[in-house]
């Protein structure tokens, strides 16, 4: 194991990147939800795969551990939703 002290902490540290981006806290089922404004099974399902859209989700371990987002992918998954609704829109209207 190395040491991060001393003389050769400059050498250790020359590794890791300058700048690290901060770590953004994770949210829980109920957050996305309420959200969303829909149940947390809901939540539950897309989050597993069960349903579709996928939604990205951090299992906490194993088994029935607890699931938790990253509120930028809730972000993208949201972005993702509005871009289907409207292809689908498009796609039903009659050419003119």
């Amino acid at each position: 194991m190395q040491r991060l002290n001393g003389p050769e902490a400059g050498s250790v540290l020359a590794h890791f990147p300058a700048e690290i981006p901060p770590v953004c806290q994770l949210i829980k089922a109920k957050d996305v939800a309420l959200k969303l404004g829909v149940s947390v099974s809901w939540v539950i399902q897309h989050a597993s795969g069960k349903r579709q859209p996928y939604l990205p989700a951090v299992k906490m371990g194993p088994g029935r551990s607890p699931l938790r987002f990253d509120p930028r992918d809730v972000e993208k998954f949201i972005d993702q939703c509005r871009d289907l609704a409207g292809s689908r829109v498009r796609r039903s209207k009659p050419a003119s």
